[in-house]
């Protein structure tokens, strides 16, 4: 039996940007696959490019093995690589396309690029990951490290 989302709404957030107002989706693990599946997409073609110079080289050089240097060209994106791209400026413009898409059909990944300036990044993470932001808010901004009974003493 498949479970009906039919009911399920995702979170929303209005966001005026300028004269427009732009609705926010929380994003979900679809929309996170989705990142690495592009940054997969560019990993081939720089794989598929750098393949091409080494087999190129292999053959001028002669006494290389091609099939030795291609277990070096060849590599897959790490969940650690995606977690970085989601912090760079290009990461963050996927993430932000990704939530838009769903209440603005019609914008392109350039045009939320364009539209987005640093002084609103933090209103749109906060409504793209509002449990992560949530669960900082609750934690201290400032921890004071406990005196060691040894100092107390």
């Amino acid at each position: 039996m498949a479970l009906d989302l039919s009911g399920h709404i995702a979170r929303k957030t209005i966001i005026k940007i300028g004269t427009d107002k732009f609705t926010f989706t929380e994003l979900n693990l679809a929309d996170l696959a989705e990142v690495k599946t592009e940054l997969s997409k560019e990993r081939k073609a720089l794989n598929d490019e750098r393949r091409e110079r080494l087999l190129a080289d292999a053959a001028k050089i002669g006494s290389i093995d091609p099939l030795e240097l291609l277990k070096y060209s060849d590599s897959s994106v790490s969940p650690e690589e995606v977690e970085a791209h989601m912090d760079t400026v290009e990461g963050l413009g996927l993430l932000a396309y990704l939530s838009l898409r769903y209440h603005h059909p019609g914008i392109s990944k350039d045009n939320v690029m364009k539209i987005i300036t640093p002084f609103y990044l933090d209103s749109i993470v906060e409504a793209m990951f509002p449990e992560e932001t949530e669960k900082n808010k609750k934690k201290p901004a400032v921890q004071t490290p406990k005196k060691s009974r040894k100092l107390q003493q």
